[in-house]
């Protein structure tokens, strides 16, 4: 686990896909009440619980986007005692009928005091929710925005990847196929929201967290919505 500011930090991961390598990064926020908040779980582990466990305790585990459950019930099963918010299309993916919470327009955001929350709706591949960590002014997204700068592509990455849209600092490209957007009114809408919040970093699930322009980062890759 890497320390990134008070209260917040980030832990690496991988998984393969298509034979290479794609990076993943858990968030971990301890929250007011000293509970601990984790976006976006990695692989699990032993070494990871226990680095977790120093934190303090996990209270709530939180599947962001549709994309990303592979770990979810590991996490499920290592935390019972923690809740489990989830964006409203993993809960059929994983075939869950209770003990969650839907991330969705009309989720009241219980952790308000720590953590801002927008839902960007109408588009049901990823129905993504991202957050604005206040102490820290570190702004938690999952796919919608993405840094491979600097990074060494790989053979996926330079074949397949990146000539449909995923390089340098980017939106998932799937967000561009219009036809795709059941509500871009409202899409739009929430990222506005997003824009006024204050954030100096952007702390995304791949790629390298973005600490120069962050806020002008996000302005110009969400012009095409707002």
């Amino acid at each position: 686990m890497e320390k990134l500011a008070d209260d917040i930090w980030v832990h690496e991961d991988e998984i393969m896909v298509g034979g290479s390598k794609l990076g993943l990064r858990m968030t971990v926020v301890r929250l007011a009440e000293d509970k601990l908040w984790v976006h976006s779980p990695t692989t699990i582990s032993d070494t990871l619980i226990e680095e977790v466990n120093n934190l303090g305790e996990v209270a709530c585990i939180v599947g962001p986007n549709n994309a990303h459950n592979l770990f979810l019930m590991e996490w499920r099963s290592a935390y019972p005692q923690a809740q489990l918010y989830v964006s409203k299309g993993i809960p059929k993916k994983l075939k869950l009928t209770d003990g969650f919470t839907p991330l969705q327009a009309d989720f009241n955001n219980i952790w308000e005091e720590d953590l801002a929350w927008a839902y960007l709706p109408g588009f049901s591949v990823f129905d993504e929710s991202v957050f604005l960590h206040k102490k820290s002014k570190s702004l938690i997204v999952t796919d919608y925005i993405q840094n491979y700068e600097g990074i060494e592509p790989t053979f996926i990455q330079k074949f397949i990847l990146g000539p449909i849209g995923f390089k340098g600092i980017c939106i998932a490209p799937p967000l561009k196929l219009g036809f795709l957007h059941k509500d871009k009114a409202g899409y739009g809408e929430a990222l506005t929201r997003v824009e006024q919040w204050q954030f100096e970093r952007i702390i995304v699930t791949h790629g390298d967290i973005i600490d120069d322009d962050a806020m002008a980062t996000f302005t110009r890759l969400s012009s095409r919505f707002t």
